[in-house]
């Protein structure tokens, strides 16, 4: 079946792409021969990313004890290449995709809060189910709604119909946006993931965050769905999705629970009341992001 939208998103010459720093290393991070040298000097080609990156890894949601990260080498011995890539994956798509003036702010600015939220969320259930997901619980919450921005930035008057019937009839954006335009940020974000050529999990987390159970990576887009869930709880809500659930009953919470983890303990009032301060977080995480930097002498701390 054609679908008008999705052609034209696929067929749109100046779409959004990440910097090519970006996704050198992300090339490099597939490759069996990567080495902290190689990952650090690839970063340090782009002094502005260079900056961001050691930002993150000095800030409170990555530091490890009280002494300065002051060189990319030694953030990636303390936190691990896997870790690094992901930072440099985040900061590199909210540098290409921040949020626009004027008309467009208010909703971008939903749209970062509620994704944010969603990663920093995974990070606590991640940490406490000990599901070891190695940061791709927060890559993977903050990417997971990236085809809502490109509706949004392409296909505005027809993204705001949907955002309103999302509203006035109480549904799901995704129900609303393929009543409205035929296709759903799913379908878009997949596409975008593939295009970028981002990690495979990143890519399903896009597609099946709201049906986990046909995700070939089950246990991370698990772990989004439900933390989707909580962060809309939290009231970090994107359009109509301020629907009542029970954890218990998701798909998601059985998938975790057949592959091992404990579940049970995510009792929802009482972690509900754990990430109490989750919106504080959210604003220091966009802080840290967009906070300006010196990148004079970058190339000297290699």
């Amino acid at each position: 079946m054609d679908n008008p939208v999705f052609d034209t998103i696929k067929n749109i010459d100046d779409l959004p792409t990440l910097p090519s720093i970006a996704m050198e290393v992300i090339a490099l991070s597939r490759s069996p021969e990567v080495s902290i040298n190689k990952v650090s000097e690839c970063i340090y080609k782009d002094p502005p990313l260079a900056t961001k990156v050691l930002r993150m890894a000095n800030s409170s949601f990555y530091r490890r004890g009280s002494n300065e990260v002051d060189t990319l080498h030694r953030a990636i011995l303390m936190m691990g290449l896997n870790e690094i890539i992901n930072i440099t994956t985040s900061v590199s798509v909210l540098s290409i995709l921040p949020p626009k003036g004027s008309e467009g702010e208010t909703l971008r600015k939903a749209f970062w809060n509620h994704c944010i939220a969603t990663g920093l969320i995974a990070r606590h259930i991640d940490n406490k189910l000990g599901m070891r997901s190695m940061g791709r619980e927060f890559v993977a919450g903050l990417l997971h709604d990236i085809g809502k921005i490109i509706l949004d930035e392409y296909f505005h008057k027809e993204y705001m119909e949907a955002h309103a019937f999302s509203i006035d009839v109480d549904c799901p954006m995704y129900d609303a946006e393929l009543e409205v335009l035929g296709t759903t940020h799913m379908e878009i974000g997949h596409f975008l993931a593939q295009k970028w050529d981002l990690p495979g999990y990143i890519a399903d987390v896009n597609l099946y965050h709201h049906q986990p159970i046909d995700a070939k990576f089950k246990d991370i887009t698990a772990l989004i769905s439900i933390s989707d869930l909580l962060a809309k709880a939290k009231e970090f809500s994107f359009g109509g999705d301020r629907l009542s659930f029970v954890l218990s009953d998701q798909q998601a919470w059985h998938i975790l629970k057949q592959m091992g983890y404990p579940v049970h303990i995510l009792d929802l009032e009482r972690f509900t009341f754990e990430i109490e301060d989750i919106g504080e977080e959210v604003n220091r995480y966009i802080s840290t992001v967009s906070e300006p930097g010196t990148e004079e002498n970058v190339h000297e701390r290699i």
